[in-house]
């Protein structure tokens, strides 16, 4: 049987090396994110842009379910508008936009990501990889150098950007700002 002094010779070799690789291990996984949430939050109260429209969307924070990304805001809002609206093939679930983005969100998210991305991006998180897609499908149809509408594969969203910041209907035709810190956008 070893003597104590030789267990804790033996634990005090060992102590600083394990401490050292639980520490890194500890930091390495605290910098670990999702997919689509490798950018980090933006930290822009809304979904902005500046010049020309056709890249306002590369660089916009993150909106999901998981890991409290501003799950309820009209940003969300306005993703579920997209999802659940205008590029959904079944018509249309306009009883899903509430602003909140829970499970339903989260599931409808990643069949766009398979649709629109691909299957890897498919993580049901909105994040920077994910709004630059979406922003691809943004149009000016008047030709006067301004975004009008997210062109969507079944119906389309008026949209607009005021002073750099997005603004969007809500199911009562009132104007809302895509805010991430907010949430009015009214329920269907």
């Amino acid at each position: 049987m070893a003597s104590s002094s030789k267990i804790r010779s033996v634990l005090r070799k060992t102590a600083v090396p394990l401490t050292a690789t639980l520490l890194a291990l500890g930091i390495s996984a605290s910098m670990t994110t999702p997919a689509s949430a490798s950018n980090s939050y933006n930290g822009n109260t809304y979904i902005q842009g500046a010049g020309v429209f056709t890249d306002d969307w590369n660089d916009e924070g993150i909106v999901a379910e998981y890991g409290g990304y501003n799950r309820n805001s009209n940003a969300t809002c306005l993703w579920q508008k997209i999802v659940f609206w205008a590029d959904s093939s079944t018509g249309g679930h306009r009883d899903q936009i509430d602003g909140y983005f829970g499970h339903n969100t989260t599931i409808a998210t990643a069949s766009w990501q398979a649709n629109y991305m691909s299957p890897i991006d498919a993580d049901g998180s909105v994040g920077k990889n994910t709004w630059a897609a979406a922003g691809k499908r943004l149009e000016d149809t008047n030709d006067d150098g301004l975004v009008d509408k997210y062109n969507g594969r079944y119906r389309d969203i008026a949209i607009s950007r005021v002073n750099g910041i997005y603004h969007f209907a809500d199911a009562d035709g009132n104007d809302r700002k895509a805010s991430y810190d907010a949430r009015t956008c009214t329920i269907v």
